[in-house]
Order: structure tokens, then sequence, then C-alpha cells
């Protein structure tokens, strides 16, 4: 019988210990993605490598490449040095020069978002934002609630009308159109807008509690962006 007992407080004590430690590694778990009960998502979280689309990007489910991928710059297409902070690059096999096709790219620290999925996850009303090299990713210059980039966009439509103009006129006219905008990725709603304007900042800020800003469109560029997306994104 004092055995039986021994053997049934013994069980209870490894359950017990389990549990705690199940507890104390969710909670762990918790603290690296939460902060004051708000999920974060973290671009130092993400290991280093390439994953191939949004699911394996949130689940950290990536290849890493190593040596075997460069990053190159858009204007010169010549490889970048790891130091250098660059906003928009490619990335291309080291063996063939071939540019990579990946959702996204985590190297040296950074994580890098591949422009074309800013099209195919845009909200309503957001879809017609469109850049100028598709397979080029853009930095992700701040993260928490959200992850926020920055590139050059213009309106789809209006471009297609000015290259409509043909010859060089028409290139230049479509090319000036491009201006440099922040993108903000809401991960967990797998939902891309473009800060267009200071009322688009303005439903940004409102939809995070913020204070939201007096709209001057003197007053408005991308530093004004920045700023507000500091005080909002944690």
């Amino acid at each position: 019988m004092l055995r039986k007992i021994t053997i049934f407080c013994f069980l209870s004590f490894l359950v017990a210990t389990t549990n705690a430690q199940e507890t104390a590694e969710n909670k762990s778990a918790s603290s690296e993605t939460s902060e004051g009960g708000i999920d974060l998502f973290l671009a130092k979280d993400i290991p280093e490598g390439v994953y191939k689309t949004y699911e394996d990007l949130v689940a950290k489910n990536g290849v890493y490449m190593g040596d075997a991928i460069v990053r190159k710059s858009v204007m010169r297409y010549k490889p970048l040095d790891k130091s250098e902070v660059i906003d928009q690059v490619y990335f291309a096999w080291a063996r063939n020069d071939v540019k990579l096709d990946f959702f996204a790219i985590s190297y040296n620290g950074v994580l890098y978002i591949q422009q074309k999925y800013f099209h195919k996850y845009s909200v309503k009303g957001h879809r017609s934002e469109d850049g100028s090299n598709a397979l080029s990713y853009h930095r992700v210059i701040n993260d928490g609630r959200f992850l926020y980039l920055e590139g050059s966009f213009a309106n789809a439509w209006a471009k297609g009308a000015a290259y409509g103009v043909g010859g060089a006129a028409g290139a230049v006219m479509g090319a000036n159109m491009n201006r440099l905008k922040g993108v903000v990725f809401d991960i967990k709603k797998q939902e891309v807008s473009f800060i267009r304007d200071c009322e688009d900042l303005n439903v940004l800020i409102e939809k995070y509690n913020g204070t939201k800003i007096e709209c001057k469109e003197k007053n408005f560029d991308i530093l004004t962006v920045r700023e507000n997306i500091d005080k909002i994104i944690k």
C-alpha cells in the first residue's frame, strides 16, 4: 500500500512539474511576440533564409541559403556590401545571377518583402498603386503591430495614360509619377495599405488609437509619416 502511495505521489509530482514548465514556456513565447497585450511581429525574430510564401514567413519556415544568394542594387544591378543599408534591392542566385522570386527574404538580420506582393495583398482602394520593379524587395524599416516599408509608387491608371503618349516623353512622364510612399503590411490580417496622403495616415493613426494630425498638404511628407509610425507601431 505504501509503495502505491509513493508511486502515485511521484507521478503527481512529474505531472505538476511538466505543467509548470509548459506554462513558463508559453509565457516566454508570448513575451517574445507581445507587449502590453498587443501582438507584435518583429523582423529580428525571423531566422535568416528565404520564405516562398506568406504562410512560410508567419510559420518561420524558411530555408537558409548562406552565400548561395547575393543582394544587388536596383539601379546598377551590382552586388552590395553586407554593411550597406538599402531600402530597395534585388536578390539573385550567386551561381547564375538569376533574380530570386520569393515572398520574403531575411538577410543579414534584415527582413525584405517582395514588391509584387504589395499589390496582391492591397486593401480595397489601394490596389491601383504600382511600382516599377515587381521582383525587387523592400526593407522592413520598422516593425511591431505591423511592418512598415517604403518605396516609389504611383497610380497605375495614371501611369498607363502617360506611357500611352508614347516615345521618350511618355516614358519620362510615367517614371516621374512615382513618389516615395509609406507601405503598411498588417501581417495578421494579410493587408497592405499605402500612405499616399495625410488622410491615409490619419486612418492608420485612428486604427491604432493614436492622435490624428492636422492635414496641411504643405506640411505632409515622408518624415511626417515616419514620425507618426514610430508612435503607433508598438
